[in-house]
C-alpha cells in the first residue's frame, strides 16, 4: 500500500516542481517595469492641450476617483494634431474638467506623444 502511494505521489510532486520552476523563470524574465523612465517621460513632457472628443467615466471609487477613458485631439505645439486615447484615474471634484466637448490642458512627452500626463494632481494617468 506505502508503495502504491510514493508510486503516484512522486511523478506527481517531481511535475509540481518542474511546473514551480518554469512559472518562476518565467517571472523573471519579464522586463520590469522602470519607474525612471515614467520620470523622464513627464520630466521631458511639454505643455499642450486637447479637445475631448469623447469621455467615459466609471463609478466613483472608496478614494474618491473614477476611471474616466477619453479619446482626444492633441494639439502639439510644432507637431500637426493627432488623436490618442488615454485612461486616467481623475477625483471626482474634477471630472467636470473631462467632460466630453472640453478643452484639456496636458503635458505630453514629445519622444512619445502617446505619454500624455494631465497638468495637475487631479488626475492620474493609468498605464
Amino acid at each position: 500500500m506505502s508503495t502504491d502511494i510514493i508510486v503516484i505521489l512522486v511523478p506527481l510532486l517531481t511535475i509540481g516542481l518542474v511546473i514551480w520552476f518554469f512559472t518562476r523563470m518565467r517571472r523573471q524574465r519579464k522586463p520590469k517595469k522602470d519607474k525612471a523612465d515614467d520620470r523622464t517621460r513627464l520630466e521631458r513632457a511639454v505643455w499642450a492641450w486637447a479637445n475631448i472628443l469623447n469621455s467615459t467615466q466609471g463609478p466613483i471609487s472608496s478614494f474618491g476617483v473614477s476611471k474616466v477613458e477619453m479619446e482626444l485631439e492633441v494639439h502639439l505645439p510644432g507637431s500637426p494634431v493627432y488623436p490618442a486615447r488615454v485612461t486616467w484615474l481623475v477625483d471626482k471634484e474634477s471630472l467636470g474638467y473631462v467632460e466630453k466637448g472640453k478643452e484639456l490642458a496636458l503635458k505630453v512627452d514629445p519622444l512619445g506623444p502617446d505619454h500624455i500626463y494631465p497638468n495637475g494632481s487631479w488626475a492620474k494617468p493609468m498605464v
